[in-house]
């Protein structure tokens, strides 16, 4: 009896001895240091940047070295309102006159946008310019940008105040050039006669509102027509408000002034930080975290006259949308800091450096932010192991795009005209689709310049324009048609424009990217990589295009060059490595093997631009002058630059990073948290989505149901376990899913049956 009795105590020792043990292994505190370094390179290509730009060694960040000077964009460009060229020759000068209130600068060059009379640019006679006094010789023609001419000037020539530019040709009428004039009628239409930060561009590009009072002190209005004048007596005398061959223009004379110089203020933002991340095995699912013992490390470097202002905000969501991020806290300045905080409550931090400099040929540099910090948590006491898993990380445009509304009554009325439903109703998929809509629209009508009654940036005043005229356009007016087509679909689309050519890139859900796709009547067409089959999309083709030419950062692209530097048609006298690209059309002529003149899309790559808008319907201004007729004056567009292709020094907006160009778009972003009840997963998700309608979830392939942005995803024990996550636009296009699949491992707590007694 005695014996019994102890082997009863001594199994409910060891019962509850095992007991403890899993019970402690799921409630154990674990604790573990962590520590993050952002780069400033990683914050300028994941982050938000606004007037920086990567200093020389591609490390760190510096301000921007390029400043525009133009107060013609609005307006620039052939106008159906009358004139809109100056001639130039014998004893007719213009003059412009070009405001600054700080004349330092590295370099200089004048800007003329002008057309040469003869069409044997070899033979062209010569023009000058005279810069406050003294005389200059303008350029040869280069080979590409003829029509813009980048005179370089001594920046020792500036001075504070007006700055006085005449421009000549000593050419017989007839011989000499035809300088744009942007007319003051034109400039409602184009962005407005404002100035903001010495151009026009942020206005006409939509990034800033002239009603903001927060940009007013930046801002100043254009008197158009008191900058420009022109003489026909050898500048005797000069004649403003009274220009172009009818003496009865007012407007301004498109010359721009570029100078290498800083920005005064930049800022670089790093992407929203997961404080919770770095504990090893739990990257993919992790435990909820409590943070302390945190130290902000912030490093850089400030000459005298710079500096560097540190400054960081918490929230509990990724979302960079999301209004709970709230405004920052400035944590100190210098080019070195260290910051203790005692605790942080929110999950995830972004930190901004603001740059500024007093000095406009110093700049301060950015060059890391490291965080240190303490984790608490505890860990579930069974085994989850992550077989699958497909996640996106958001990343968000430093600039704002306006997406066209999906309601738009316009987009149903285009819709019902081009019968799109019965196009589409028996496609498989979003590519199919998308590639009927382009042969569709290339078949409206033969290429033609519009060269009167050019049409409005709608659709339905471009149909009109076809069937009172029999075509309706150019480039231009197919990628407009193409591009309102798909919105009214529910696809996202926009407008991008490469060398001479305009065309349309698309987001293609189910590829999970953006497309270049070509609905023009001459090409009708896509180009995919050949060594994948892939789609690619404009920057990806320009990429190719350098490789072809032979392009490097030791070999850049001479915009300035007389000499021919690239070949547009399907000729293999490249210098450089062939491109992997072919082309898929549905207009057999384009693929003639004996039309050797046929051009591959990515051969006229050479640089690639945007507009940060489709919402042309809704909001049909501002917009350039009859785009495309003229070699793209407007300054509202968004440029991209690389190592191997320069900035063009006639527009204000440029930018080398990817997420610029292409935002993630219409996925699926989720976050999964162990929660308190075993097997339970906490699963939070966000989205950038135009037109979001809800998120759509799909468990063990049960079927999709909406949901909303958070939930308990409850694991089957000892099983594989499946979570898809898409969106849903208000038009019933979803997007790519996000998947995660797990193995949960289960294991029943002990339980000692009950001895015999």
């Amino acid at each position: 009896m005695k014996r019994v009795c102890l082997e009863h105590v001594f199994h409910a020792v060891i019962a509850v001895v095992f007991l403890m043990f899993y019970s402690s292994a799921y409630s154990l505190t674990h604790s573990s240091i962590l520590t993050t370094e952002v780069t400033a390179l990683t914050a300028y290509e994941q982050g938000f940047a606004y007037d920086v730009k990567r200093a020389p060694g591609n490390k760190d960040v510096m301000l921007n070295d390029m400043v525009l000077f133009e107060n013609d964009g609005p307006g620039a460009g052939t106008s159906e309102k009358g004139t809109s060229r100056e001639e130039l020759y014998g004893n007719v000068l213009i003059r412009k006159i070009i405001h600054l209130e700080n004349p330092s600068a590295f370099e200089a060059h004048v800007i003329l946008y002008m057309d040469p009379k003869n069409k044997d640019r070899k033979s062209q006679k010569p023009f000058y310019l005279i810069c406050n006094g003294k005389r200059i010789d303008g350029p040869p023609l280069s080979w590409h940008e003829f029509q813009w001419h980048w005179v370089s000037i001594p920046p020792d020539l500036l001075k504070k105040g007006d700055n006085v530019v005449i421009v000549g040709c000593n050419a017989p009428k007839g011989e000499g050039y035809d300088l744009l004039i942007a007319r003051a009628d034109e400039y409602k239409n184009g962005g407005g006669n404002y100035l903001y930060n010495g151009n026009t561009a942020l206005i006409c590009a939509n990034q800033v509102d002239i009603q903001w009072d927060d940009i007013k002190e930046k801002m100043s209005e254009i008197a158009v027509g008191e900058y420009s004048a022109k003489s026909v007596d050898d500048g005797k005398t000069w004649i403003s408000k009274k220009l172009g061959s009818t003496n009865d223009v007012v407007g301004e004379y498109t010359i721009r002034l570029s100078l290498k110089r800083f920005k005064p203020e930049g800022q670089l933002l790093s992407p929203p930080i997961d404080l919770w991340d770095g504990i090893d095995s739990n990257t993919k699912i992790k435990p909820i975290c409590n943070i302390s013992d945190v130290k902000i490390d912030c490093k850089g470097t400030t000459p005298d006259g710079t500096s560097i202002l540190w400054q960081i905000r918490t929230s509990d969501t990724p979302d960079m949308t999301d209004s709970s991020w709230g405004t920052f806290e400035t944590i100190g300045d210098g080019e070195s800091l260290s910051v203790q905080k005692d605790r942080i409550s929110h999950r995830y931090l972004q930190w901004r450096a603001v740059l500024t400099t007093q000095n406009l040929l110093k700049t301060p540099v950015v060059q890391s932010v490291t965080l240190h910090r303490t984790l608490t948590y505890t860990l579930p006491l069974n085994d989850y192991y992550v077989w699958k898993y497909d996640n996106t990380p958001q990343r968000y445009s430093s600039y704002k795009f306006k997406y066209e509304d999906w309601d738009e009554p316009k987009l149903k009325i285009l819709r019902d005209r081009l019968d799109l439903d019965t196009l589409v109703e028996d496609a498989t998929g979003d590519w199919e689709k998308i590639n009927l809509v382009r042969h569709c629209v290339s078949q409206q009508w033969y290429h033609l310049l519009p060269d009167t009654d050019y049409p409005e940036w709608s659709a339905l005043d471009i149909l009109d324009r076809r069937d009172r005229t029999g075509y309706g356009g150019m480039c231009v007016q197919f990628s407009l048609i193409f591009m309102q087509s798909l919105l009214s679909l529910g696809y996202q689309a926009r407008y991008v424009m490469m060398i001479e050519h305009d065309i349309v890139e698309v987001y293609v859900d189910e590829l999970g990217k953006w497309v270049f796709v070509d609905p023009e009547s001459v090409f009708d067409s896509y180009q995919y990589e050949t060594t994948t089959g892939i789609p690619v999309n404009s920057l990806e083709q320009h990429r190719y295009f350098l490789k072809e030419n032979g392009f490097s950062e030791d070999k850049p692209i001479q915009w300035k060059s007389t000499e021919q530097w690239a070949r547009f048609d399907n000729s293999d006298q490249m210098q450089g490595e062939p491109a992997p690209l072919d082309f898929s059309t549905f207009t057999g002529w384009i693929n003639d093997p004996e039309k050797p003149g046929n051009c591959m899309q990515h051969r006229l790559a050479g640089f690639v631009r945007i507009i940060l808008r489709n919402n042309w319907l809704s909001q049909p201004y501002p917009r350039p002058v009859m785009q495309g007729i003229d070699y793209w004056p407007w300054d509202g567009f968004l440029n991209w630059y690389d190592s191997s292709t320069p900035r063009l020094l006639q527009y204000a907006l440029h930018s080398d990073r990817e997420i610029d160009f292409y935002p993630t778009l219409n996925t699926v972003t989720f976050d999964a948290v162990y929660s308190k009840n075993e097997g339970d997963i906490k699963i939070s998700m966000v989205t950038f989505t135009p037109n979001f309608d809800s998120f759509e979830i799909n468990i063990d392939v049960t079927g999709w149901t909406k949901s909303p942005d958070t939930f308990i995803w409850k694991l089957k024990p000892s099983a594989l376990n499946k979570l898809e996550m898409r969106i849903r636009n208000k038009l019933n296009v979803k997007g790519k899913p996000s998947c995660i699949q797990v193995m949960y491992h289960y294991k029943e707590p002990f339980s000692p049956k009950p001895g015999k007694q």
